[in-house]
């Protein structure tokens, strides 16, 4: 059997999202019977990673190219699509490259812009749409799997229907909720409620959905889902984890030898509240403890994570660095005595699991994680790791602390998350069930 997944990105990308897909697609491509392919979304004009076709671990990447990265283009909407593309690739290269008079355009027409995204995002839909009819045909497959967003489900969701192909939906995050946690837009706004309609649209439609968590499976069900129409294949890390030593982590190690350090690998968007683990930090320090503040990020955030350390006083013993390839991440899993996710409480955190936990407890880390449902369902208080209650402060210096001042208990915490990974949450376990689903939408449609 051929499934053809279609994304909103995916590899040679390293985010969270890109990683998920890669992983999931290793394993499903490892199952008897089972033959996988990606097609990524033209939704990231850019994003030079997403315009070119990649084979990656013997599974090909299909790319849906924006009308913005090809050659030409027929037609008066995607010229104009093409245009407000390329405009996007200006901008990522920053508002003083553009054109004055572009500059100008840009804020004469910015109450314009509701309107005009949503007649480009029609534009797309169609186009994204006759690129997924095309792969799935020459690549002869018999199922599509997308996954979130809706600007994905929706075009693959049709395609499906012409082809007369059997649509699976997978739930893996909440994009509505991480614009709110964000700033980037306000609960119960026109926005934020049109996004949410349109999931559900997809939701309801598909033939099967997938959920990456229990937290997120009670929330399609409160969405009119029915249960029997859910699985459930959530994060998970590669079986073994292995990283090449780079410069960087070697120049670290020396410099971090013997040093009791607090550490988080992973994204510094607003809702993981690295921030929250700074603070921590500052307060261990001023008890007298000497703990050090270890973050490998993306460059996004770095600056302002170094200016809040430098006014918690902790600044000498901050080492905030990065990016480096997702295949040197693994090494710095052993620069960090305590992994620590600060989440806040907000409505995306209760519900979507990170991949950042999995690695750390893979790597036999002392992991400690807010209270939150999601997180609670993977990290069992006391023997996997530690829970503290979402928010406070002291709280979490509690635990630290007594983690830091006990290496005894980090060592059996750190592995008992490692055997509890490697028997619950490999890739290869988490999906070893999909092919039957997969099996039975076939023989039903």
């Amino acid at each position: 059997m051929r499934v053809l997944h279609v994304l909103a990105n995916g590899p040679p990308d390293v985010n969270g999202y890109a990683i998920r897909t890669h992983g999931l697609l290793k394993a499903y491509s490892g199952i008897p019977g089972l033959e996988v392919l990606g097609l990524t979304s033209p939704w990231y004009p850019d994003r030079d990673t997403m315009s070119q076709p990649i084979k990656l671990d013997g599974i090909t990447y299909h790319r849906c190219l924006h009308p913005a990265r090809m050659k030409s283009v027929k037609g008066a909407g995607m010229k104009w699509t093409a245009s407000r593309g390329k405009d996007r690739i200006l901008g990522s290269e920053g508002f003083a490259s553009k054109p004055i008079w572009r500059k100008a355009l840009s804020l004469l027409f910015k109450p314009l812009r509701p309107g005009w995204a949503w007649v480009e995002e029609r534009i797309l839909f169609k186009h994204f749409t006759n690129r997924i009819i095309n792969v799935a045909q020459d690549e002869n497959v018999q199922v599509i799997h997308a996954h979130v967003p809706y600007r994905v489900g929706v075009p693959a969701l049709r395609a499906a229907r012409k082809l007369g192909l059997p649509f699976v939906y997978e739930m893996r995050g909440m994009w509505e909720e991480s614009a709110v946690a964000s700033g980037r837009w306000k609960a119960g706004g026109l926005a934020h409620r049109r996004f949410r309609r349109m999931e559900n649209k997809v939701l309801t439609e598909a033939d099967r959905v997938i959920c990456i968590s229990e937290t997120l499976r009670q929330e399609a069900i409160s969405r009119g889902i029915p249960k029997d129409k859910i699985s459930i294949v959530p994060n998970a890390v590669d079986e073994e984890i292995i990283g090449d030593n780079s410069e960087l982590f070697s120049e670290l190690k020396e410099k971090l030898q013997d040093k009791l350090i607090v550490g988080y690998i992973g994204s510094l968007r607003e809702l993981e509240g690295v921030d929250f683990t700074a603070k921590a930090v500052s307060i261990l320090n001023k008890r007298g403890i000497e703990a050090n503040f270890f973050v490998l990020s993306s460059k996004t955030g770095q600056d302002d994570l170094r200016a809040y350390c430098q006014e918690l006083g902790i600044a000498e013993q901050s080492v905030i660095v990065g990016p480096v390839s997702h295949d040197q991440v693994a090494p710095f899993y052993d620069l960090i005595d305590v992994f620590v996710v600060s989440r806040p409480d907000t409505r995306v955190t209760r519900l979507v699991t990170p991949l950042k936990p999995f690695e750390a407890m893979r790597s036999g880390r002392a992991v400690v994680v807010a209270n939150l449902p999601a997180l609670a369902e993977i990290v069992d208080d006391g023997k996997t790791g530690r829970l503290y209650p979402v928010g406070d402060v002291n709280a979490l210096v509690e635990v630290v602390e007594e983690l830091l001042g006990n290496e005894e208990i980090r060592e059996q915490l750190g592995q008992n998350a490692q055997s509890w990974i490697i028997a619950n949450r490999t890739w290869q376990s988490v999906t070893c069930n999909t092919l039957e689903v997969y099996n039975k939408l076939v023989n039903n449609s």
